[in-house]
């Protein structure tokens, strides 16, 4: 049963809180958008776009009002207001009438504009600006970066509309926006397909700080091509900086830019022509708004857009119209830093572009009223419902257990669901949603509707594949609901007179037969002993220090003294997995018994040098890893961080980017996917068995090395990483080398 009234769910007056309302209410908190944003500030742009009643094209004009005859715009200005940026346009007059309305319309442009397009435009101060097969070129040199096209054109043969404007400053700037450029020409297409296969990027993951360097170098690099006295030389902050960020991962990018904060190195930054790069220089803290989408984007139908937050909470793209000075204080706020005046006025207009932000409690009326219902429902099974702490348990009508815990599942749902057997909780969690999480439907509400489905989880189940896969593979531990009229016998009379439950079936002989199960014979647990057995397993992961530092508190949650197989159903079983037999024979061919520790111990190991990091140290990392059962996980923080697993006691120190990314490819070889983030370090959980051909991988992984640190064979290096099979079904024991503390201390 639920415990005691609280000041939420039940009676105002009481000041203290349950713990499943403090949990909801820090959930609620952890999906707002920028929270710690000053309500001065959500007030000022709401006034500026207009108040409530506003249409799509008032908001832009007044946001172009509000940005005019600002820093912000003036650095797109032509010194000559009244100058025309374009002195040649390949089209006559009535042509280029035409090939205007075709672009309005998107109706496409015949193979005679083509060739005028690629005849190219001679803009103000002689570049020539043309167009071939989707790029634009710039005195004959590509511009590989992706570009909303069709708004160029536009733009570019509107005559009023361009008057006063450096188009060419323009379309570069905006091409470093809303897209990685990346200056070693990696092939987009690879790129895209990578993480197509491994799901790790829906969309490419901009920071400001992506922004304000990709957009300095390009507008430097066109200052430098036209030979202009203050960005004459041969390289300068920003092409280092552009070279430095190039070939990294977004999670590795944005470490990049906290330690060129924190380290002061923006300070040292050069005067520039730009407005946004006084502002970095002046940053004294990296702020980041990890709730916040990145404002722009193009979509697929090659249209810039503005990612916005409806009145619900969800995102909406709002189509940028291609007027100048908007586009050119857009990029001077997309460049800057969040820290800044520009920066938090942009993430407020994305906040207040649907409706006005409301500044309301998280403990509302629609609220309470919602965890009033919940706790209503909990009331009226207070024998199928048990709450513990911010976990509640719930009992299904055959005598299946569910843990329903409060935190951020699939499709961005408020809760996780857990199956729960007699010996261990498991770790996959079931997903009887088959849509997109409502935000506008209150919390307390959705929490009472799962609990209501999983009471009648034999019902529940004819709709949910998930669900019912759960009551086919998974016994009942308990007794069934009283009163249902339901019992195990009725529901699996269909599947045979004796059902069997197929679990972990690599552990029976390989010509040993399934044997079948009579429900009846199952041992069944009270409701007492599951519900303190229940109570103190433990209700979440545990918590890291910061990275350098070593948590006694990670082995002993983490720990598998209370993981016990559930192979009571199985009357036949190996003494030890086959896997971990495999195993055991490889250890004893790498480590033969005639091989003197002693003098190995005592020979001085080159520990700075790469040969012994990836002839030694990665092989037991890599041996560590393939051992980790389903669920286990791993912590991965950055450069000069620690690396450190959930299974055994082998930790050691990142010691430079190129062992990130390479622990990180490992990860992604043997089936980890990334959960979240701790503090400053990833997450990452074993969802799934290794790719098909992990060694072929592994291989990939470290051919670049060879040319880089001088291996002479880099299959000497393969064949010391064993290899692998599926993953086993609980941690095996292992030896002394996998236990081992490689921190290296400063």
């Amino acid at each position: 049963m639920i415990g005691e009234a609280c000041g939420i769910c039940q009676n105002e007056t009481i000041e203290t809180n349950c713990s499943i309302c403090i949990r909801c209410v820090e959930l609620t908190e952890e999906s707002k958008w920028a929270p710690s944003l000053p309500l001065e500030i959500h007030q000022r742009m709401a006034d500026v776009l207009g108040g409530p009643a506003r249409s799509l094209r008032k908001r832009w004009e007044n946001l172009e009002r509000f940005m005019a005859h600002t820093d912000d715009v003036d650095w797109a200005r032509l010194d000559d207001t009244d100058q025309d940026p374009v002195r040649y346009s390949p089209f006559p007059e009535e042509e280029e009438r035409i090939f205007i309305e075709k672009l309005e319309k998107g109706t496409g442009y015949s193979g005679y504009e083509k060739e005028r397009l690629e005849e190219g435009f001679i803009m103000w101060d002689g570049t020539h600006l043309s167009f071939n097969d989707g790029r634009m070129l710039i005195d004959g040199i590509s511009h590989e970066a992706r570009i909303p096209i069709e708004q160029y054109l536009l733009l570019l043969t509107n005559s009023k509309q361009r008057i006063g404007w450096d188009l060419t400053r323009l379309f570069l700037a905006l091409s470093g926006l809303y897209q990685t450029i990346d200056l070693r020409e990696h092939p987009r297409r690879y790129v895209h397909r990578y993480h197509r296969l491994f799901g790790q990027i829906q969309r490419e993951l901009l920071t400001p700080f992506d922004a304000f360097v990709q957009s300095t170098y390009l507008l430097d690099e066109n200052e430098r091509r036209k030979g202009k006295s203050m960005f004459y030389g041969e390289r300068n902050w920003s092409s280092e900086l552009m070279n430095r960020m190039s070939g990294r991962r977004p999670r590795q990018k944005m470490k990049f830019a906290r330690r060129f904060i924190r380290t002061h190195e923006n300070k040292n930054l050069t005067p520039s022509a730009w407005p946004w790069v006084q502002r970095w220089v002046e940053l004294e803290d990296h702020v980041e708004f990890s709730n916040v989408s990145y404002p722009f984007m193009v979509n697929s139908k090659g249209i810039l857009c503005f990612r916005t937050l409806t009145r619900n909470g969800s995102v909406r793209r709002a189509p940028v119209p291609f007027i100048p000075s908007l586009l050119a204080g857009l990029i001077s706020w997309g460049s800057s830093p969040h820290a800044s005046k520009q920066g938090e006025w942009l993430v407020a207009v994305q906040m207040n572009w649907s409706a006005p932000y409301e500044n309301a409690e998280t403990a509302d009326e629609p609220f309470r009223r919602s965890m009033q219902f919940l706790r209503g429902v909990l009331q009226q099974f207070p024998e199928d419902t048990w709450v513990h702490r911010d976990r509640l348990l719930v009992r299904g009508m055959l005598g299946h257990f569910y843990e329903i815990r409060i935190d951020r599942g699939a499709h961005n749902a408020p809760f996780k669901i857990h199956g729960v057997g007699k010996k261990f909780t498991q770790r996959h969690s079931i997903c009887i949603h088959t849509g997109k999480y409502h935000r506008d439907i209150p919390i307390g509400d959705t929490i009472a509707i799962v609990v209501l489905s999983l009471l009648s989880d034999v019902r529940t189940a004819d709709r949910v594949n998930s669900l019912q896969m759960h009551l086919l593979t998974q016994p009942p531990i308990g007794s069934p609901q009283k009163e249902t009229g339901m019992h195990p016998q009725t529901f699996y009379q269909s599947k045979g007179n004796k059902f069997h439950f197929p679990l972990h079936r690599y552990l029976l002989f390989q010509d040993e037969e399934k044997e079948t199960i009579d429900v009846d014979s199952l041992e069944l647990m009270t409701d007492t002993a599951i519900l303190e057995d229940w109570k103190l397993r433990p209700s979440r992961e545990a918590s890291y220090d910061q990275p350098g530092h070593l948590n006694p508190d990670f082995d002993l949650d983490f720990g598998d003294e209370d993981r016990i197989v559930e192979g009571d159903f199985f009357q036949h079983r190996r003494q030890r997995p086959i896997f971990e037999e495999i195993r055991q024979n490889i250890i004893e061919i790498r480590n033969p018994p005639f091989q003197n520790q002693d003098e190995e111990l005592e020979r001085p190991q080159p520990h700075d040098d790469q040969f012994h990091r990836w002839y030694r140290t990665m092989p037991l990392v890599w041996e560590a890893l393939s051992l980790q059962p389903i669920g286990h996980q791993v912590e991965l923080g950055g450069v000069r961080g620690m690396f450190r697993m959930q299974g055994c006691r082998l930790r050691m120190t990142i010691r430079s980017a190129q062992e990130e990314d390479a622990l990180r490819r490992i990860l992604e070889i043997l089936g980890y996917r990334h959960a979240r983030y701790r503090q400053l370090n990833q997450v990452y959980i074993r969802r799934d068995f290794p790719i098909a051909d992990p060694r072929y991988a592994l291989r990939e992984l470290m051919e670049p090395l060879t040319e880089e640190f001088g291996f002479a064979n880099i299959d000497d290096y393969v064949l010391r990483f064993i290899e692998v099979g599926q993953p086993p079904d609980r941690m095996p024991e292992v030896d002394a080398r996998l236990n081992a503390n490689m921190v290296d201390f400063y």
